[in-house]
């Protein structure tokens, strides 16, 4: 079993997406230059605070795109990184000393495109809206072994997202979940990962509900060029959210949490049937914060 240290780390390129984010740029590069990195690619998009300011005090690298959306972002990124290794992180992660050097060993140990790491809360309080949305996490995406799909934070081989870069069709926050799905649809295969990495989670009503419904929209984008993914994603937001979370929620006897489950499963179809119909009617896109 390979293991990897400070030098070998130096074959990683951190892409961080960012539009207006001064709140949370230098917390998130500061963890990650903490974690033995040095090659940080910032791409923002147009930022009207004082993100890129921040960046440049950090003597960070930067490129600034036009306000496409995050998976533009993502596909300028990757053409910009020339080391074997890319990282994707948003901007309210917090990476912790060993969450490259494990995700690192965890794909060089394995046969993975990429290695995405276990969310866990990086909140100095927690709420009711926080604990929710971690146990979702602890349900669904905190597991090691093989997936076919994968979002954020991950490290990939950057070959392979050379030939398969990020679709800038998607606004939304589907880029990930199209990206995996055409890689999956060549043979390619994705692990979870024994690192962690902290989330800065939502901790108001408001925002989870503006997040979910956001959610919804990279759901739309995703069925309207994968129709045959309809019922798939139909699953995810009406099965897998009230029912199939739910269940487990009972299980680790977080009854509590039921009613978010419910309420974000039906908050992403929602956003996907009302991004459908805004698509439809020919209504200005808005693009989000990452």
């Amino acid at each position: 079993m390979k293991k990897t240290n400070r030098k070998n780390l130096n074959d990683i390129t951190v892409i961080l997406r960012t539009l207006n984010e001064e709140k949370n740029i230098f917390d998130c590069i500061y963890s990650i230059k903490k974690s033995g990195i040095k090659n940080i690619l910032v791409v923002d998009g147009k930022s009207q605070d004082n993100t890129i300011k921040i960046v440049k005090n950090l003597k960070v690298r930067y490129l600034i795109s036009d306000r496409k959306g995050i998976a533009y972002q993502g596909y300028l990124g990757v053409k910009n990184v020339k080391t074997k290794y890319l990282a994707i992180i948003d901007a309210d992660m917090r990476t912790t000393k060993k969450s490259f050097q494990l995700m690192m060993e965890d794909l060089q140990n394995s046969n993975y495109a990429g290695v995405e790491a276990n969310i866990i809360s990086g909140n100095k309080k927690n709420n009711y809206f926080d604990n929710a949305y971690q146990t979702i996490m602890d349900i669904n995406i905190n597991k090691t072994g093989p997936r076919n799909m994968i979002g954020s934070p991950t490290l990939f081989l950057t070959k392979i997202l050379k030939k398969n870069n990020f679709d800038p069709y998607f606004t939304g926050p589907a880029d990930d979940t199209d990206l995996a799905y055409r890689l999956s649809k060549k043979g390619y295969v994705f692990g979870g990962s024994s690192a962690k990495v902290k989330h800065l989670h939502r901790t108001s009503f408001v925002s989870f509900f503006k997040k979910y419904l956001w959610y919804g929209k990279g759901d739309a984008q995703f069925v309207s060029k994968h129709p045959e993914r309809l019922l798939s994603i139909l699953k995810h937001q009406l099965f897998n959210y009230p029912l199939k979370f739910s269940f487990f929620a009972l299980v680790k006897l977080k009854i509590i949490y039921i009613p978010f489950m419910f309420l974000a499963g039906y908050l992403r179809f929602s956003g996907m049937i009302f991004f459908l119909t805004q698509k439809k009617l020919g209504f200005e896109e808005k693009i989000y914060n990452t």
